[in-house]
């Protein structure tokens, strides 16, 4: 694959769903999304807060996992994402529950929003519409509203910000602000560094692009970019149409290390990626090198990229903006149109003809 096809104008034409101009609108995106979280009153007090639950699927639900990794040694509550049909058992009158669906349709979130209602959960909706923004509305569960007509995992930012303000706002973290201000800044950055209009050789999501096009990418973080390997891996699913893994570390070097020991002809069939952050504990660094040194002979290769940012947010931020660059290059420079997700749409319409509900309750 040559740089060339990443750099023509026309290349971009496949992109039905404009979603570069989505991602190049991420700073405005931010701004009317934090404001707009800020604005909405909520309806209890801090002290009612006891634990978390934020309930989301795919592209609604990867906001809670960043934002509970940047900021999971600083919780004040215990705080989970579900994606499930059930609520566990410890989610009650005293757990703040942030139903996550920019559809406002997506079924497994509608069945958490109703199990959560009816055990007098504090409930928050961040929504576009559908059911969760209308009927839960009317049971007085605040909404957020937001923006309709993106593909949900191109709302990220719309559905993120929110959450975190609403996290600040009932205590669960302390006031955000300076976090905020920093995201806001490396996203900026980001927009300006990785745009279509820069060139491959001073573009970095589109060297990385190129170098997995033929490869089967495999996503490794740690801590706080551990979400971040979650969501490049989805990207990289959904925009280009590949397969792509992800893992963390240090639980990686506990068995999947194992994997690369006897990968003779699977071996350089596959392209490791490693999202660092400078602050991660002094071990898992030691990990990350030390584990490359092991599995680099037995792969196609290994790419690093280091998290810029003044905060663990900012930073995880940094690295989420240049893995979403990342995959909807690899989907042009694989002539994919990154935006439908025919898959996805097949499930639901077979979904929809069989039926849905609760076939048994669980053991």
């Amino acid at each position: 694959m040559t740089h060339g096809v990443l750099d023509r104008e026309d290349s971009y034409l496949i992109d039905t769903l404009r979603l570069f101009a989505v991602i190049g609108n991420s700073v405005e995106m931010f701004d009317r999304a934090r404001a707009g979280a800020e604005a909405v009153d909520m309806a209890w007090p801090v002290e009612a807060v006891r634990n978390v639950a934020i309930a989301g699927m795919g592209g609604s639900g990867i906001v809670g996992d960043l934002a509970l990794g940047a900021w999971r040694e600083r919780l004040r509550h215990p705080a989970a994402v579900l994606r499930d049909y059930y609520l566990p058992g410890w989610v009650g009158e005293g757990t703040l529950v942030i139903l996550s669906s920019y559809s406002g349709e997506t079924e497994e979130t509608l069945t958490a929003a109703s199990q959560a209602t009816e055990r007098n959960a504090l409930c928050v909706a961040i929504t576009s519409g559908g059911k969760l923004g209308s009927f839960y509305r009317d049971l007085g569960v605040p909404v957020i509203d937001l923006p309709p007509g993106l593909q949900p995992r191109a709302a990220m930012l719309q559905i993120l910000v929110p959450l975190v303000v609403v996290l600040g706002r009932m205590g669960v973290i302390s006031p955000p602000d300076a976090e905020l201000d920093d995201a806001r800044r490396v996203i900026a950055a980001s927009v300006e560094g990785l745009a279509p209009v820069v060139p491959t050789d001073q573009n970095l999501a589109k060297q990385i692009a190129l170098g997995l096009t033929d490869v089967v990418p495999v996503i490794w973080g740690a801590e706080a970019t551990a979400a971040v390997a979650q969501r490049w891996k989805a990207q990289i699913n959904e925009n280009a149409e590949m397969p792509a893994f992800w893992s963390v570390l240090p639980e990686l070097d506990h068995n999947e290390i194992c994997a690369f020991g006897g990968t003779s002809e699977l071996g350089p069939m596959t392209q490791l990626v490693f999202l660092r952050d400078p602050h991660q504990h002094r071990q898992v660094i030691r990990r990350f090198d030390l584990t490359r040194e092991l599995v680099a002979p037995r792969v196609g290769g290994v790419i690093e990229v280091a998290a810029d940012g003044d905060t663990p947010f900012g930073r995880a931020l940094d690295l989420t903006m240049l893995g979403d660059y990342v995959s909807m290059y690899l989907a042009i420079a694989r002539g994919v149109d990154p935006g439908p997700v025919e898959m996805i749409g097949r499930l639901k319409a077979r979904l929809a003809e069989t039926g849905h509900g609760r076939s048994q309750d669980p053991a």
